[in-house]
């Protein structure tokens, strides 16, 4: 609880950082997913044991990013200055933690096989894109190295999503 308090700490809503609205927005979007999977609706495919494999896949690569963010971990798109991470999951994705999350939640919708739960991940999806984009920027900016390690690792899967260099 003393998280969300520090959270929020000296802010009322119209004073929130855009960094604290990505985050607000996220929780919405997790809570979407949940809620949609309980919703009557059009299905497709729905497999108890595929659901379970990649809530497994997906919480262990949560943990993994986790560890090695170790200090640097942060809700906010904005770095906490504990430094850049280019180990573990980060050597092939820049955003692992963000792939993860969604690999969790389409395990809830393959769970629930529920259209509109397979939509809140995919709008869950293109959230993350935006918000990785969002968060890049202050990452170019606060570590030197950071857009020769976006031009050679991927955004969410290796290889895929690779920083530009500019040319300037």
């Amino acid at each position: 609880m003393q998280h969300l308090v520090n959270f929020f700490d000296g802010h009322n809503l119209e004073g929130m950082t855009a960094g604290r609205w990505y985050v607000v927005v996220q929780g919405l979007l997790f809570l979407c997913v949940a809620v949609t999977a309980w919703l009557p609706g059009p299905t497709l495919f729905a497999s108890v044991f595929a659901s379970l494999a990649l809530v497994v896949v997906g919480a262990a690569g949560v943990l993994w990013a986790a560890r090695f963010l170790g200090r640097s971990l942060t809700p906010l798109p904005e770095p906490n200055g504990e430094g850049l991470v280019a180990g573990g999951p980060y050597r092939f994705a820049r955003h692992p933690m963000y792939t993860a999350l969604v690999v969790i939640c389409l395990g809830v919708a393959v769970g629930v096989g529920v259209v509109w739960c397979y939509l809140a991940v995919v709008v869950l999806a293109g959230f993350f894109g935006a918000k990785a984009r969002y968060e890049e920027r202050f990452l170019v900016r606060a570590y030197p190295g950071y857009a020769e390690y976006g031009s050679l690792t991927g955004r969410f899967v290796p290889g895929v999503g690779r920083l530009r260099l500019s040319t300037e």
